[in-house]
């Protein structure tokens, strides 16, 4: 991690020694342009700059999980797969937003994606259920079939 630090005549690049907390702006593929100096991996520190960056990126990942989770609950899968597919990607997508943005997003927004977050999981979670519950009893008649 470097910083730009002016000098007179030119940049000089300054090492940092400790590991910066921030949100990564951008990509590693693209660069910025900045007074004819090209610089990758932006990091923004101030979480006031940061949060509409934030706020953007994780509205994005909420409404694409919202419409696999809408498809994933309503396909017709015997097996249960989609139903632990779904399972999986929420609490993915919990885990990342508490590790990565928790930081930068308000305690008001947080809690508004955890309580739709929770009903879908609690839906995911009956249907489950519900299928293992069938699945057990068609194996439990066949066994009686015998």
């Amino acid at each position: 991690m470097y910083q730009v630090a002016r000098n007179k005549k030119k940049l000089k690049k300054v090492k940092f020694s400790e590991k910066i907390v921030g949100f990564p702006m951008g990509s590693a593929k693209k660069t910025f342009v900045i007074e004819k100096t090209e610089v990758k991996n932006i990091i923004v520190i101030n979480t006031k700059l940061a949060h509409p960056l934030v706020i953007k990126k994780v509205s994005k990942e909420y409404q694409r999980l919202i419409a696999i989770l809408m498809e994933l609950l309503t396909s017709d899968d015997d097996t249960g797969e989609s139903l632990r597919e779904a399972l999986n990607r929420i609490e993915k997508f919990r885990q990342e937003i508490k590790n990565k943005y928790r930081d930068f997003l308000k305690k008001k927004e947080l809690e508004e994606m955890a309580t739709q977050l929770k009903l879908f999981q609690k839906e995911a979670q009956i249907r489950f259920v519900e299928l293992q519950n069938a699945i057990y009893e068609m194996s439990m008649q066949q066994g009686k079939g015998k």
